[in-house]
């Protein structure tokens, strides 16, 4: 790929974030709260029910449920080993803090096959196949607790950051937009 061609790409998603967030016709509270929980619900370990959470959560919280949608693809194939292995290994070494050990044990060379087998490219050729969902279920039955545990305390902290930064980059952006300046007037 030339740099030209990055550029362009680079170039579209900024129109795209400018265009469908700081372009919201919503509150900087509920448009920070959608992107808040999109990170939040992404984070979990949900497997495919990641829309189905986030758009509940905005139904019952009253956040913006386009900015949460776009906020919970940071959760996709492609991110699966920087999000979840990083989470396990979080929620393993807090649980180990607090003297707490799971029945069933896989050694960390186990943890490295299973995460490999999630992202190899078969795995992407199998994903309606019943066991490839087998493998996941096995996976969270030995090893969901850490996961989770995990997985909750750093969805929390990126979805706090989220929302301070997305509220503040949506307030700069309005006061120094004089076509959204009367949008921060009525929120507030």
């Amino acid at each position: 790929m030339d740099k030209r061609h990055a550029r362009t790409i680079f170039n579209h998603w900024l129109r795209f974030l400018k265009l469908h967030i700081l372009h919201a016709d919503d509150s900087p509270h509920r448009i920070a709260l959608g992107a808040a929980l999109g990170l939040f619900v992404a984070f979990l370990p949900l497997f495919g029910f990641h829309m189905l959470l986030v758009l509940a959560l905005c139904f019952a919280l009253r956040a913006n449920k386009l900015i949460a949608v776009i906020f919970v693809w940071v959760s996709n194939p492609f991110t699966i080993i920087p999000i979840y292995y990083p989470s396990y290994l979080l929620g393993k070494r807090v649980l180990n803090f607090f003297h707490y050990t799971t029945d069933a044990q896989l050694s960390s060379d186990q943890m490295r096959q299973i995460f490999a087998q999630f992202t190899s490219s078969s795995a992407f050729t199998h994903l309606l196949s019943i066991q490839f969902w087998k493998d996941i279920f096995e996976f969270l039955w030995y090893k969901g607790f850490e996961l989770w545990v995990g997985a909750t305390l750093a969805g929390t902290t990126v979805a706090i950051i989220g929302y301070f930064v997305t509220s503040r980059i949506i307030i700069w952006y309005r006061k120094n937009n004089p076509r959204r300046r009367f949008q921060i007037d009525q929120d507030n």
